[in-house]
């Protein structure tokens, strides 16, 4: 299938690169099971400390104690990931948590088989591949690089977490596009949601959405429908 002129690859995670099941039945569990352990031996600095008490502060929908406590502070964390809260802090701590994980062996990531061939085939072209995704850029970093198909890191030229923006506001695809110095129309993002292909389009990127197993069914739409990367040809983009 031919794309048209495409200069970057712009790659969501969750149901895009790997299977919804693996985030959610692997790797939240084990950030919650690890999450007492993190605040009794890990010190977390002021900064993020207050960000997540700040969030828990105005938090109407939590019923539990508010404090600076390692369990006060776990308890809220638990809270957020039950409730898959996009939480800046959380994202920030889970992946810290997920870093031990991957490097004592206990995490392994799981991509979509096609995934590697895909951006091997994006690199021999001479294009160029980057991630956004609502996990931190620490996570997505650990994503890649400890994957069952080997190192896949060499292949991105970025990565992008919700400090640029949330991803269903376009301004958050016009910021990384300036970042990464590449024409808004010359960019093709994947994702699984609706909403955040919208925000693409409105910031001028063009969109694909990406139907695989596991995923929710979406509104009805017009952009490019894909099950696989297999039918793309980065060379001819």
């Amino acid at each position: 299938m031919d794309l048209g002129p495409i200069q970057l690859f712009l790659f969501d995670i969750e149901g895009t690169t790997t299977p919804i099941e693996f985030v959610h039945k692997v790797l939240f569990p084990y950030s919650v099971q690890k999450m007492d352990s993190f605040f009794q031996t890990s010190g977390l600095e002021e900064e993020w400390k207050g960000k997540l008490l700040e969030e828990a502060k105005y938090d109407t929908t939590y019923n539990g104690k508010i404090g600076e406590s390692a369990e006060d502070l776990s308890a809220y964390c638990k809270y957020l990931v039950s409730v898959d809260r996009k939480s800046g802090p959380l994202k920030e701590i889970q992946g810290r948590i997920w870093k031990i994980g991957y490097e004592t062996g206990e995490l392994k990531s799981l991509m979509f088989p096609d995934v590697p061939d895909f951006l091997k085939r994006i690199q021999f072209a001479q294009k160029k591949a980057a991630v956004y995704s609502s996990g931190s850029v620490q996570a997505q970093k650990l994503i890649f690089e400890y994957s069952e198909s080997g190192d896949l890191t060499k292949y991105f030229s970025g990565y992008f977490d919700t400090a640029v923006g949330g991803k269903r506001e376009s301004s958050s695809y016009s910021k990384i596009a300036k970042e990464l110095g590449v024409e808004p129309r010359k960019i093709l993002f994947f994702t699984d949601i609706k909403e955040e292909a919208d925000a693409a389009i409105g910031a001028d990127l063009r969109a694909a959405i990406l139907e695989r197993p596991g995923n929710s069914k979406q509104a009805e739409h017009s952009y490019l429908r894909l099950s696989t990367f297999e039918t793309l040809n980065p060379a001819r983009s």
